[in-house]
């Protein structure tokens, strides 16, 4: 079965940031999902800046309340933030990040099945720095920060939406704001259309099994 009780949480690009048309890929997801049946709730709980150590602290309050059926988790790129200079260390390394992801899958399959889903690619022009800040994205970050998700996922059997992957060749000036780093509304359309494709597959193949059994 679909689940009715849906919960995101992650970062700015789950509160969704950029997207001035219909507030973002999981708001899209609910005018969708909500209008399918009274009983079906989404709930968007993104917040700008959020770190892995940040998701793992909320989760079991914000998520344990609204009983949910699935939890979607975006942790985006700011563990990867360098501050001050593009040689700065990331502002949380990658053992720590490792540790974290570890303990927020962890957490989150102790409450409902959960999906988790990377983060997408940015134009790194635009991002070193970002928007006039000391603060410092680069791509080859985002990849091994990222392939330690993919690692940490398949390791908790935690399937995993791979929106890094999945964009690596598309027009990225096309899908992102103006910053570089967020998603436009054409890009939140396109993580919704992909999100609610990956969940359509997931539970309709689960019911399958189901039945076959």
């Amino acid at each position: 079965m679909f689940p009715r009780r849906i919960v995101a949480l992650g970062s700015s690009s789950i509160h969704g940031r950029g997207d001035f048309e219909l507030g973002g890929f999981i708001h899209r997801l609910r005018l969708w999902h909500e209008a399918q049946s009274p009983k079906n709730f989404v709930y968007q709980l993104g917040i700008f800046g959020e770190s892995t150590e940040g998701l793992i602290a909320r989760l079991p309050t914000e998520a344990g309340i609204r009983r949910p059926h699935l939890l979607i988790l975006y942790p985006g790129f700011n563990d990867i933030r360098r501050e001050g200079a593009e040689s700065s260390e990331n502002s949380v390394s990658i053992e720590e990040f490792r540790n974290s992801m570890a303990a927020l899958v962890e957490c989150s399959l102790k409450i409902s099945p959960t999906l988790m889903l990377t983060g997408f690619p940015f134009e790194e022009a635009k991002t070193t720095p970002y928007l006039g800040s000391d603060w410092y994205y680069l791509r080859a970050d985002a990849a091994r920060y990222t392939d330690v998700l993919r690692q940490v996922c398949e390791e908790r059997s935690c399937p995993i939406l791979d929106y890094f992957k999945n964009w690596d060749s598309e027009k990225l000036s096309n899908l992102l704001a103006d910053d570089g780093l967020h998603c436009n509304p054409t890009g939140h359309e396109k993580l919704y259309r992909e999100l609610r494709e990956f969940l359509e597959n997931k539970f309709q193949a689960d019911k399958s099994g189901s039945e076959k059994r």
